[in-house]
């Protein structure tokens, strides 16, 4: 094995992630574990080949490496050679399925990458590279088989050796479903939920239903709340979601729960044209993380100000309060949002080094109000493990 010469990140097979020196195998130790991975393979020229139930396939193989610097210590890739486009291209004539797999291998962790290869083998650029983070690494080695679309669309799994059967059974049966369970739940909300809100409609909507938050300032957000509560309880999917509106004194300050994994969530309305991501409670975050993960549910919207308007949602809101000042709010008041896409964020122990401290400045007694975590852009794909376009 040769070391690389730079410090980065690490997943040991104790799910911790340290920083040292990477690993690169050669084509001998590359293909020796390859082949004794997928039964029933041989290597031919360039690439390994094998049958899995009468379904034919390729593996057009790399090591998995840091990029270097100034890239993030986090982000890793596969560099993919010239020859590839031409492989999937003679594979594709005669019925064969070519897979592009990464290796990644530090000490005694050893896993694999699948990158779906049809942006891939499309693209006119040579030597092009495929990314990988360390939190996709953590989760396909606590999982056996982890699945993401990544905030380019492109479908990233993460498997270990003694999962390659199971890999190879999704890969050939499109009804198999590799993603977290909450996932899904969360996909069929996104596809039924209007995908532009009106402000006065939403107002209208929550007075109606009672929904205690009904007459907040900042509706996007509770509207959120108020639509995927409704939809949990609709649709019985308290098993896999749990959402807690109202809550006592010392309880958990976040708005989800997965019981099937025993972590925490919460939900995020986003603007576009705003930066990075405001999180909860400093020591909220904090004391949750020594237990467990927090996942972020990220609604990105676009975004119209109610006073493009004429703070028809501000003086309707103002209204609906009886407050005598019917501009009260009316340079922050949206007055329309657009739903663009909704990302899952996953915050645990070993990338919340990563996160910013919010100061949120001082209450109307001049005390501090309690600081925030935030989520730099620049640091968001180290915690995203789904992203889905809502844009047709």
């Amino acid at each position: 094995m040769n070391y690389g010469n730079v410090k980065v990140e690490q997943v040991n097979s104790k799910f911790e992630v340290v920083n040292d020196y990477g690993e690169i195998l050669t084509k001998k130790e590359l293909v020796k574990l390859l082949c004794n991975s997928f039964k029933s393979s041989n290597y031919i020229g360039e690439c390994i080949y094998g049958d899995y139930n009468n379904n034919k396939y390729c593996i057009y193989f790399k090591n998995i490496s840091y990029l270097g610097n100034p890239h993030p210590l986090f982000k890793k890739r596969i560099q993919i050679g010239d020859s590839f486009k031409t492989i999937y291209s003679q594979n594709e004539i005669k019925g064969i399925t070519t897979l592009l797999v990464g290796v990644y291998s530090y000490k005694d962790t050893v896993m694999f990458v699948d990158f779906d290869t049809e942006k891939y083998s499309k693209r006119k650029a040579h030597n092009s590279s495929a990314h990988v983070y360390t939190i996709d690494l953590k989760n396909g080695l606590m999982h056996g088989i982890f699945q993401k679309i990544d905030a380019n669309g492109n479908i990233v799994t993460v498997f270990s050796p003694s999962n390659v059967e199971k890999y190879l059974n999704s890969k050939f049966d499109n009804t198999i479903d590799l993603r977290l369970d909450f996932i899904s739940v969360l996909e069929k909300f996104f596809a039924c939920v209007p995908k532009i809100w009106k402000g006065k409609d939403c107002y209208q909507e929550m007075v109606h239903a009672k929904f205690n938050n009904a007459l907040q300032p900042e509706w996007p957000g509770f509207y959120y709340e108020f639509k995927l509560n409704n939809f949990l309880i609709d649709n019985n999917f308290g098993e896999i979601i749990q959402y807690s509106q109202n809550k006592k004194k010392g309880d958990i300050d976040l708005d989800l729960y997965f019981p099937q994994i025993n972590a925490y969530g919460d939900l995020k309305a986003h603007s576009n044209d705003s930066t990075g991501i405001q999180g909860n409670d400093w020591d909220t975050v904090m004391s949750v993380l020594e237990k467990t993960s927090i996942y972020y549910i990220v609604c990105n919207h676009d975004t119209e100000k109610d006073s493009a308007h004429n703070n028809e949602v501000t003086i309707f809101w103002n209204t609906l309060l009886n407050k005598k000042d019917l501009l009260s709010y009316a340079k922050k008041m949206k007055n329309s949002v657009t739903l663009t896409s909704f990302e899952v964020l996953e915050i645990n122990k070993f990338n919340k080094k990563y996160l910013s401290v919010f100061e949120q400045g001082i209450n109307s007694n001049g005390k501090p109000r309690a600081p925030k975590i935030s989520i730099a852009k620049k640091n968001i794909k180290n915690f995203l493990i789904y992203s889905k376009n809502l844009i047709n």
